[in-house]
């Protein structure tokens, strides 16, 4: 499946964008929305682009690389020990929580936690909903200036929108696609129009 993008001088180039899952915070293993200023991370940045490269086969070092401003980075260097330089994206942030960041799940209130899960309208106070976070994600695809080959590292639960984006559905689709941590995803698109062509693929070396 895919979905159209608007016309734009960026559109028409042959894109292949790679999306990488973070780690999430400790709190959020825990059962914790994540605080506000706590970080997914990667472990290892040499051995991510190890098992990069091993899935490019030759092709997946990019042109840039993407970090969420949520997510923690070691020092990304190409095979040939390159270090990689990175952007800081603040719109692949994960879903903003405004003042429930950081609350242990089992404090909030169940008709509460059962909107937040299910309700794609609810958004906490000074929060996101989900609508607003898919959104988000989409317009960001939509706008950014890539070409070539783009490299993404984001939270989970950003490389879902990103899929559900490329395949025209709405935040309810989220509920049906499995992102773990420390997985690859591709998407590409070509004369405008995206296309899911990986997801969820492990990556060696970040268990």
């Amino acid at each position: 499946m895919s979905a159209s993008t608007p016309t734009s001088a960026w559109s028409s180039k042959p894109l292949r964008l790679y999306g990488v899952a973070a780690h999430l915070p400790l709190a959020v293993r825990q059962g914790s929305l994540p605080a506000r200023h706590e970080r997914g991370f990667f472990r290892h940045g040499p051995s991510l682009t190890s098992s990069l490269a091993q899935w490019g086969r030759g092709d997946v070092w990019p042109s840039v690389v993407l970090v969420a401003d949520d997510v923690e980075v070691p020092g990304l260097v190409s095979p040939e020990g390159v270090p990689l330089a990175v952007q800081r994206v603040p719109a692949l942030c994960d879903r903003a929580y405004g003042a429930w960041h950081g609350q242990a799940l089992r404090d909030i209130a169940a008709e509460k936690l059962a909107a937040l899960l299910q309700d794609a309208d609810f958004a906490p106070p000074g929060g996101e909903s989900a609508r607003q976070f898919q959104a988000r994600i989409g317009a960001w695809a939509e706008g950014a200036d890539l070409h070539g080959t783009a490299l993404f590292l984001a939270r989970p639960a950003v490389v879902r929108a990103m899929a559900v984006h490329v395949l025209g559905g709405n935040s309810a689709l989220t509920q049906k696609l499995d992102c773990a941590p420390a997985t690859l995803s591709l998407f590409t698109r070509q004369g405008g129009d995206w296309r899911l062509r990986m997801m969820g693929a492990p990556l060696g070396g970040e268990n």
